[in-house]
Parts: structure tokens; C-alpha cells; sequence
């Protein structure tokens, strides 16, 4: 969807009764402003609450109906993906700030300092063209969230996951 779109647009100022001559601010511009990309929601929750296996399910889901999404996962814990003993790791022990590890299937990356979901998505978006992304754990001011169990209602709380996933499935796709 587009939030602006101008075709062929001329500008011309000066020409009346006290300038004689004319300025061209603009000739014959084009331009096209979409709407902002990827929306971002988060499913917030207690630890065992159901979030993860929720997210499965949406992501399935959302990938039948063609949209294009990205999963964050927020923990508490101190994490490492890398194992030791291998390379990737190995360059990480020895200083390099980033790893990837690219295949003939998939590129993994990571990125060894904390960022915040923001700089996240960030780096998502100049990854790949993303419509939606889901936050697992999220308590960001300004996110839209859908709150599942007894959580405390954060803000922006969207809805109160109530078992209805067809519900869900709606309100997430249409975002």
C-alpha cells in the first residue's frame, strides 16, 4: 500500500505581474512512498505460558497465507549459538566482533554485543524484504503486544490471547 505517490509533478515559480522570468523548482519528478516496513508485534508471556508453541503454529500459518516475517526471541539468559571447537567459534574467542557462517542453504550471523529490538530489526530489514515481525518476550515501549496468560498488561496490549487462534491468525495477518 502506498502512503504517497506523485507522478510527472512540475513545479514552476516566478512568471506574474512583477518577475519576468521563471524558476523550475521541479521537472517532471516521480515518487513513491510505501508504507512503513516490516510491523512488528510481540506475544508477551510468562516462562511456560505458550508463546513459543503459539509462534510455531503462526509461523506455519503465515507462511501459507505469503507473508514475509522474522521471529525474535528475547531471554533473560546469558545464550551462546556457537559451540566450541568450532571455527565460528574459535573467531569469536579470538576478538571478531561478527561471524558469519554462510552455506548452500542458509547464512547464520552473529553478532557479539547486545542490541536493542530496534537495531534488530534493523539489521533484518537489510537482510531480506520482511513483512511482519513477531517478538517473542518483547516489553518495548511502543510495540504492539498480544498478552498471553496472567501477565501484568503491559502497554500497547493489542488483546488478550483467550484460545481463539483463529482470531489471532486474523489479527496478526492483517497488521
Amino acid at each position: 500500500m502506498q502512503l504517497l505517490e506523485a507522478q510527472n509533478v512540475t513545479r514552476v515559480f516566478g512568471g506574474g505581474l512583477l518577475s519576468k522570468g521563471q524558476t523550475v523548482a521541479v521537472d517532471e519528478i516521480s515518487l513513491r512512498v510505501n508504507e512503513e516496513k516490516p510491523t512488528i508485534i510481540a506475544i508477551a508471556g510468562e516462562s511456560g505460558s505458550g508463546k513459543t508453541t503459539l509462534i510455531e503454529r503462526l509461523c506455519r500459518d503465515l507462511k501459507e497465507k505469503g507473508i514475509r516475517f522474522a521471529v525474535i526471541k528475547q531471554t533473560d539468559k546469558a545464550i551462546r549459538m556457537d559451540q566450541p571447537g568450532k571455527d565460528t567459534y574459535r573467531f569469536q574467542d579470538a576478538g571478531a566482533a561478527m561471524v558469519a557462517l554462510a552455506s548452500n542453504n542458509e547464512t547464520d550471523v552473529i553478532i557479539n554485543h547486545l542490541m536493542s529490538v530496534i537495531e534488530i530489526i534493523e539489521v533484518m530489514k537489510s537482510a531480506g524484504d520482511i513483512d511482519l515481525v513477531i517478538i517473542e518476550s518483547a516489553n518495548v515501549p511502543g510495540i504492539p503486544k498480544i498478552r498471553l496468560g496472567e501477565i501484568e498488561e503491559r502497554g500497547h496490549t493489542l488483546w488478550t490471547y483467550d484460545g481463539d487462534y483463529r482470531k489471532l491468525l486474523e489479527i496478526v495477518s492483517n497488521l
